[in-house]
């Protein structure tokens, strides 16, 4: 049964990629820097999802940046990360620089919700 939750949940995040993928290509009226925050928060929404499938099989978190227990996703290697992991509790904070004007920004996201926040103006 939580297998197929677990399937579910990556069935609709391969749609919500997808759909994402074909709806930046089709409305490509947006900035380079819009794209990359767009990408972000759609990672950061993937990881919620997954941590909290994650936890509801394993009744624990995990550390997405860990190569032994995380993911080896190629998008992840943009970005510095700080991640928190406890017993009842996650916490991701990713800082980039996405307009390449040399200050960084910081996102934030944790087991509250998949809504991204911003801790700091890029």
């Amino acid at each position: 049964m939580l297998s197929k939750r677990v399937f579910l949940y990556g069935e609709l995040l391969a749609i919500a990629a997808l759909l994402g993928t074909v709806g930046v290509q089709h409305f490509s009226q947006i900035t380079a820097e819009q794209a990359r925050s767009i990408a972000l928060e759609t990672g950061l929404e993937q990881l919620y999802v997954l941590e909290k499938a994650h936890y509801e099989a394993h009744g624990r978190y995990f550390d997405p940046t860990d190569p032994d227990q995380g993911l080896d996703w190629p998008w992840m290697r943009d970005y510095e990360w700080e991640v928190r992991v406890g017993p009842e509790t996650f916490w991701l904070v990713v800082r980039a620089d996405l307009d390449g004007d040399g200050r960084t920004g910081a996102w934030v996201v944790d087991q509250q919700g998949p809504q991204m926040r911003n801790l700091m103006d890029d």
